[in-house]
């Protein structure tokens, strides 16, 4: 088809053309415009909204944590009480697992004699204690469990004499220094 008409007469539908398709994206992009704004008016309701609702939700807890406060309150110094107790309680030194952890240090064939503890002496004062054995090897022996346990942090001896009392022929002297870590629980 041969197209007859004049240059200019061409150029004017060309243009046409042109501004109705710049005519309709630029329809569209104001459509598409209109759109986000109206999904950020709604958004941003919705958002004042739900701000608005939690702001008096905190503020309704506000009032109720106010009823509690004087419970808090009790609570706070009952813990304070508690820590102080745990403290003494830690504090506090089992004589019956302190004897029971020295008799399994004493050889068959040792004893004690007269053994006074109070809570003095878990404080690191060195204290003396005297073990009669039936010989020399088995106070010795006594003398070296003392050494390698927990229970004392520093066991030096102070004298070894010969007795004689119920069969046991030597008596020795022991300074040692109680652990209080190392009692056993």
């Amino acid at each position: 088809m041969i197209n007859l008409l004049p240059d200019g007469r061409k150029d004017d539908i060309r243009a046409a053309r042109a501004n109705v398709i710049i005519l309709r994206y630029t329809g569209i992009i104001l459509l598409a415009l209109l759109f986000l704004c109206g999904a950020l008016y709604v958004s941003y309701t919705i958002l004042q909204g739900t701000m608005k609702s939690n702001q008096d939700t905190i503020s309704a807890n506000d009032v109720k944590a106010d009823v509690y406060h004087d419970t808090k309150a009790q609570v706070d110094s009952l813990q304070l009480q508690l820590t102080d107790a745990k403290s003494s309680l830690d504090q506090e030194v089992r004589y019956s697992k302190v004897l029971v952890d020295l008799g399994q240090l004493m050889p068959s064939d040792t004893i004690l004699d007269n053994l006074t503890l109070t809570s003095a002496d878990f404080t690191g004062v060195p204290i003396d204690i005297a073990v009669y054995g039936k010989s020399t090897a088995s106070a010795t022996a006594a003398q070296t469990n003392f050494q390698k346990s927990k229970l004392f942090t520093n066991v030096t001896m102070k004298s070894t004499e010969t007795a004689n009392v119920d069969g046991y022929t030597t008596k020795l002297t022991l300074t040692v220094v109680f652990n209080k870590a190392g009692i056993s629980s």
